[in-house]
């Protein structure tokens, strides 16, 4: 993938030279800085939107031990990299460097931040200067309140193209000073969908907030090979035991997590369409954070994510915090620590 050789500008440098064919360079020719601490990019716009989106990453940035880069993407598209007069190009990239500093200064947590304008397409930026620069997390806005399929292409773009960890925030949510009261984790019983238990508990902690564990059984599906009643009783078998075991799970799940002095609750739906089930839920129980993993027990690798981590996202009114493997840290308690390991336990 080629970025822009501007893009790796912090908001202090000048504005990179006036060209009307800027060459893109490979991603390999970019300074690369493997031991930088882990951080997450948060892609500010000048909209309203903003303001919730960089909230919320300095919020997950603080609970989790981050660093914060709000970067700020001035769009181009063919073969110019910048506008060809120089003028118009200085008083672009001020004005974006100006909105940076203004918003770094908003709020005051105690998050390290900085700033970076990235120059090009939107998604390839935000990509590419992600990948090289070693971001933990990509926060940005799914969209604004009129689109129908509740996300915007850009972000579209970014979540199907697999490769970061994101932070969500849809144009619902609040961009107001407020602590997170409760977290939900929804499971299915696989290690993928478990594994975000640790940044779960720590964002959790951090703020008081209940952790809600919730594990829909899915519907039984369509059996071959059965007909008449045969096939109402395989279906009602299979849904108990499903039942069954999801209950288990919970159990377990909600007995380690209390013994780490979070406070928790676990609820079992279904037989339901996990997708419309679990988003319900989350209205109703009024969460102000989703956290999950982008796979869960199908594990396709040859998606994005899997289909209820794409329904959330799309259509819950929080944020949505979806793990994938490049989210690299212990999230254990004491100093902050990375070894190399990734939080994604497979197997």
């Amino acid at each position: 993938m080629n970025i822009s050789p501007q893009g790796l500008r912090a908001i202090d440098d000048g504005p990179p030279p006036v060209s009307r064919h800027t060459a893109r360079s490979a991603i390999e020719h970019r300074p690369h800085t493997p031991n930088r601490r882990p951080h997450i990019l948060a892609c500010v716009d000048d909209s309203p939107r903003a303001d919730a989106v960089a909230y919320h990453a300095l919020t997950v940035a603080s609970s989790l031990g981050l660093e914060v880069t709000f970067a700020r993407v001035i769009e181009q598209s063919g073969q110019s990299a910048v506008p060809a007069d120089p003028i118009e190009w200085q008083l672009r990239w001020e004005t974006q460097r100006s909105q940076l500093h203004d918003l770094e200064h908003r709020f005051d947590n105690g998050v390290k931040t900085a700033g970076v304008v990235l120059v090009g397409d939107p998604c390839d930026e935000l990509i590419d200067w992600s990948e090289v620069n070693g971001a933990t997390l990509l926060a940005l806005s799914t969209g604004t309140r009129s689109e129908t399929n509740g996300m915007g292409p850009t972000t579209m773009r970014v979540l199907q193209s697999g490769t970061t960890s994101l932070l969500l925030v849809p144009p619902q949510a609040q961009s107001s000073a407020h602590r997170y009261r409760r977290i939900m984790v929804p499971i299915d019983g696989s290690s993928r969908a478990e594994s975000v238990l640790p940044i779960a508990r720590r964002i959790a902690r951090s703020h008081g907030a209940e952790l809600l564990l919730v594990h829909t059984v899915p519907k039984a599906g369509a059996s071959q090979g059965f007909q008449g009643k045969n096939v109402g009783t395989l279906h009602a078998e299979i849904e108990r035991q499903n039942k069954q075991n999801a209950k288990s799970q919970l159990e377990q799940l909600t007995a380690r997590v209390e013994d780490d002095g979070i406070t928790v609750q676990s609820v079992l739906l279904g037989p339901a369409d996990p997708r419309h089930a679990t988003c319900q839920l989350s209205k109703d129980r009024e969460v102000d954070l989703v956290v999950m993993s982008s796979h869960g027990a199908t594990a396709l690798s040859d998606i994005p994510c899997g289909s209820v981590a794409e329904y959330l996202a799309t259509h819950c009114s929080m944020p949505v915090l979806m793990v994938r493997p490049n989210l690299v840290t212990d999230f254990g308690a004491g100093r902050f620590d990375t070894n190399g390991q990734s939080v994604f336990r497979f197997g």
